[in-house]
């Protein structure tokens, strides 16, 4: 196993995630914090979950509070010519964003030669969600976002990012 592996997915997903903001939204992205992280559990307003299984197994989760989302949803609908107004579609459109990050990131990571699946996304909005430390090594990257001319400031985005410490052989 690569002992940098973690490294390799906080700075790749350090580059991607802003990129895919400003391309995709015209928003920034800017890192504030990263680092390890023992949370035993999570729960945010706005939250999605998008597995990955192969060389490295584990979970990305894209999370955001309230104001966040509020601010971010009309954004995102319009990117993907949705009505945001129809809050049956809230939640699929953000699953679909975070699973377009999710793709992204393991795209970049097969470009290092490694074999890795995404499975899809999963809504855990409002659900207060445990976390196993024995089993998974635990990083949080949180990122400030401000509209294209870096005036209005959009809220936080939280990055959970959750690594099998002792991967699964596949057969």
């Amino acid at each position: 196993m690569d002992p940098l592996i973690d490294e390799k997915f906080i700075l790749t997903v350090s580059q991607v995630l802003p990129d895919h903001f400003y391309k995709t939204l015209l928003v920034f992205a800017e890192r504030e914090a990263y680092g390890p992280s023992k949370n035993e559990g999570l729960c945010f307003e706005n939250c999605t979950l998008v597995e990955f299984v192969g060389d490295i197994n584990g979970k990305l989760y894209l999370a955001l509070d309230g104001y966040t989302k509020l601010k971010l949803l009309p954004k995102i609908a319009k990117a993907f010519q949705i009505d945001p107004t129809s809050r049956a579609h809230s939640a699929s459109i953000m699953m679909e964003f975070a699973n377009q990050i999710a793709g992204k990131l393991i795209t970049e990571m097969r470009l290092g030669r490694y074999e890795i699946d995404i499975l899809p996304p999963e809504n855990l909005n409002h659900k207060l969600v445990p976390i196993s430390l024995g089993h998974f090594r635990q990083y949080i990257l949180i990122f400030n976002l401000k509209d294209r001319r870096g005036d209005e400031y959009m809220g936080r985005l939280y990055l959970i990012l959750l690594l099998e410490k002792f991967p699964t052989p596949q057969n």
